[in-house]
């Protein structure tokens, strides 16, 4: 996917001239409110239970219902019409909870929920979204457990997409219920919904899923027993439709007695199209583990990423390497993928990310998440909790924001995760203190107004890197003073500004990293500059 155009002037702007709206909490617990169990789509999933019965709401038909819960500030206190959004799509390797031995894996996982109320206390309209599930992992036969794989989060997309044209359908031609400006979405994914957010972003041709030779059979069976020929291509879009969820479409027959779809089985379209005419476009992605299915997805132009991601991680590779699934006492392989070591830099060298890159944050979580990967690449948070026993690395605590209810019945199959609330709570707290000033970038990039709070200082500084010559340049607000300070705190140089502009003579430092401390009208503002 490629990106919407930033204004690249407007790129050097710190989170302080944000303001308080979206990136700190101004509404309480008691003025949030969540619409629970919205359907923003339907669509076909051959894994549900279609048992006929008085209970089942998908009895007599494969068509499951996409539903998502929104949290946002109650209209009695917030009269905001073009808030941004937040998607979250939440863990649980694209198998139902229990089944993919956890007691995690839906859009009320406790961690999902904290992010959603968070967001929604700074402002945001976020939303927990649930999307089909179901792949047959426990194949031996790789094609099928491979195919499976990627078709699992084939169809993630297409629901992900959905969700996103609602949001524009609900904002352009539904009367905005949600007092949203739903151009501009941000995504969050954790654990397999990092694969989903990953994807989102780069995947935008037929070509890069059906192309490489990992994504095509190797034998003539296919994944729901068809014939096929060595060769074919995993996902069959006269089948499943496009990666935008059109094409293939079923034939709708009617619905049974709870109001879902019913289809034809005869004809061979498995795939119901969601919101026609409308945008799906995101401005950034966020993945808190997980991978991208294939390196070669990512091009220059696709939009921003940030990623936390575990070094240790057993079953998402940390940087390049095989995706492994258990079965019974051994572990096979199911695909290579790029993790998010090899995702970011590759992203950071086609210029993704020059919106963070460029803007010189000081603050002490992104100064500090440089120093723990292997190349110093800038938007990647690792996580560097080591297996208890190096003899079984798949038992390791790759997800420490996580916790769950300890009677839930499926709690004791989750052995790596210590399962402390207060300690879960404090990872959320560092997650969101590296994610939410650099969400606050890409919208300032995009114009979205601060809301609340009086002006802010916001000064460009360019060119840096430079040879000591550097310009200042405000936004309206008199400059009062200037120090520039080393890396140990040590003030190397100060001025008396007193005007809106000032270029700064400072070719008498030595090469370094050097802060540049500015000073307005009571407010400062902290920038990171490189001196050749």
């Amino acid at each position: 996917m490629k990106k919407i155009t930033f204004l690249m002037g407007a790129l050097m702007i710190s989170s302080l001239a944000f303001g308080q709206r979206y990136t700190t909490e101004i509404f309480t617990d008691s003025e949030i409110v969540v619409q629970s169990d919205v359907s923003y789509g339907v669509n076909f999933n051959p894994y549900v239970d279609t048992t006929s019965s008085a209970t089942n709401p998908l009895s007599g038909t494969n068509l499951q219902p996409l539903q998502a819960d929104f949290y946002m500030p109650s209209p009695a206190v917030d009269t905001a019409t073009d808030r941004p959004v937040v998607i979250i799509w939440h863990t649980g390797s694209f198998i139902p909870k229990g089944l993919n031995g956890s007691p995690l894996g839906t859009r009320k996982d406790s961690a999902v929920v904290e992010m959603c109320e968070r967001f929604a206390k700074m402002g945001y309209v976020s939303i927990a979204a649930s999307y089909r599930l179901g792949w047959l992992a426990n194949s031996t036969n790789l094609d099928v457990r491979r195919g499976s794989n990627l078709l699992a989060v084939y169809y993630s997309i297409q629901d992900a997409k959905a969700l996103v044209r609602y949001l524009n359908l609900t904002q352009l031609g539904a009367g905005n219920p949600y007092g949203i400006n739903a151009s501009n979405t941000i995504m969050v994914g954790q654990g397999s919904g990092g694969y989903i957010t990953f994807a989102y972003a780069t995947i935008d041709k037929y070509s890069e899923v059906a192309g490489p030779a990992k994504f095509k059979y190797q034998g003539s069976t296919g994944i729901f027993g068809q014939p096929v020929l060595p060769g074919d291509p995993y996902v069959d879009t006269s089948m499943v439709g496009d990666i935008d969820g059109f094409g293939a479409a079923i034939t709708v027959t009617g619905q049974n007695a709870f109001g879902v779809p019913t289809m034809d089985y005869s004809t061979p379209g498995r795939n119901y199209e969601n919101h026609a005419g409308m945008p799906d476009d995101v401005l950034m992605v966020i993945n808190m583990g997980g991978a991208l299915g294939d390196g070669a997805w990512l091009e220059q132009g696709d939009v921003p990423m940030l990623s936390i991601h575990s070094k240790y991680d057993f079953f998402a590779p940390y940087d390049t390497g095989m995706v492994y699934v258990p079965i019974g006492q051994q572990f096979f392989p199911v695909v290579s993928v790029t993790g998010s070591y090899g995702a970011i830099k590759a992203a950071n060298a086609y210029g993704n990310n020059d919106v963070f890159l460029n803007a010189n944050y000081s603050d002490a979580i992104w100064v500090d998440q440089q120093a723990t990967n292997p190349t110093n690449e800038q938007c990647l948070y690792t996580i560097e909790i080591a297996p208890a026993n190096a003899m079984t690395p798949w038992i390791v605590h790759t997800a420490p924001w996580n916790w769950y209810d300890p009677n839930d019945p499926y709690a004791n199959q989750n052995p790596a995760n210590p399962n402390v609330e207060a300690t879960s709570q404090a990872w959320i707290d560092t997650v969101m203190s590296f994610i939410v000033p650099r969400m606050a970038t890409v919208l300032q990039a995009e114009g979205v107004p601060a809301g609340i709070g009086e002006v802010q200082l916001s000064v460009d500084v360019y060119p840096n890197p430079s040879n000591g010559v550097i310009t200042l340049k405000s936004n309206g607000m008199v400059i009062d003073r200037v120090q520039i300070l080393d890396i140990t705190g040590r003030m190397v140089h100060a001025e008396e500004i007193n005007a809106m502009s000032k270029t700064l003579q400072a070719e008498h430092l030595s090469s370094g990293m050097y802060l540049l401390k500015i000073s307005s009208n009571g407010q400062e503002m902290t920038k990171r500059i490189s001196i050749r």
